[in-house]
């Protein structure tokens, strides 16, 4: 799975935050103008590169207001549209505030990583299914791989499972079909952690997920496996388990371990489900547990 950028307020700016609450619940229409200026500016504090653009996500939105009757000052206010936590990320370039947010319902958003179904070609696109989604639907052309051409390019079936990102979306996006595309953006390179190698060496970022098992989780525990530094993929991973993960922030999830031990990817899938009722140190408890059991198991079958 791709490496996610760094959270703002870990490390060394997490003094530099503190007049904050580590959790910041909002509510629908809360300003949170005070909030984000603040942690921009405490952001300037931690680093010696250029600034960075500030960019709003999911839950966010910038109102313009008149300060003045003549309307030649302007006001802009971030407010809330979300019930949920507000969330910061920061990398090289920007700084990026979102509402993490456990809807019943998806509406993609352009970049957005998601694991959808192919449904049926049409001419020089696949239909895609995106599960949990409010378009239900999207469009991935033929060649959006990488190193793709209409002459060398996946062959793709009804069914198949596909790991991409939202590509295009437009003002109708909650009603209309969006495109993805499995091609990796130029922005995503330089955040680290994404390879961009050809769809036929099967180690790109985003393609076709060949076998391996998918599960439905709430969206905002979605998010939440999406986030720097998660704990339950952590723990996960200090297991020495081996076994590749793709999170849809669509609600979907695959996981593949190794074909002789299905066990493990029961234990994967489960540890992820129990995670979003623990706090961390049951959670890396409840992950010990769970692999002493089932390799105590293995172990007895041989």
């Amino acid at each position: 799975m791709a490496k996610e950028e760094q959270k703002l307020g870990e490390g060394s700016s997490q003094n530099s935050n503190s007049q904050f609450p580590e959790i910041i619940t909002v509510l629908p229409g809360d300003d949170v103008t005070e909030i984000i200026n603040k942690l921009v500016q405490s952001s300037k504090k931690t680093t010696t590169s250029k600034e960075r653009t500030t960019k709003l996500g999911n839950g966010l939105r910038l109102i313009e207001q008149d300060e003045n009757e003549n309307n030649t000052i302007k006001k802009y206010i971030f407010t809330a549209t979300l019930a949920g936590r507000l969330q910061h990320r920061i990398t090289s370039k920007a700084i990026t505030f979102h509402i993490l947010a456990n809807t019943k319902r998806y509406f993609p958003q352009r970049n957005d990583r998601i694991v959808a179904t192919i449904d049926e070609r049409i001419g020089d696109y696949y239909r895609v299914t995106i599960p949990h989604a409010s378009t239900g639907s999207a469009l991935l052309p033929i060649t959006a791989f990488e190193g793709a051409t209409k002459r060398n390019r996946p062959m793709l079936n009804h069914g198949d499972l596909v790991y991409c990102r939202i590509d295009s979306e437009t003002e109708q996006s909650r009603v209309m079909e969006p495109f993805v595309s499995c091609c990796v953006r130029p922005g995503e390179i330089s955040s680290g952690g994404l390879s961009k190698k050809d769809w036929m060496t099967d180690e790109g970022t985003y393609g076709q997920l060949k076998g391996g098992c998918t599960a439905s989780i709430s969206l905002g525990l979605a998010q939440e496996l999406l986030l720097p530094h998660n704990v339950v993929l952590d723990a996960l991973g200090r297991s020495s388990i081996p076994f590749e993960i793709c999170i849809g922030v669509n609600g979907m999830i695959w996981v593949k371990t190794k074909e002789d031990q299905p066990e493990y990817t029961i234990l994967i899938l489960n540890a992820i489900e129990n995670s979003q009722v623990m706090t961390e140190g049951q959670v890396r408890g409840m992950v010990k547990a769970l692999v002493k059991t089932v390799r105590s198991s293995i172990d007895s079958q041989d």
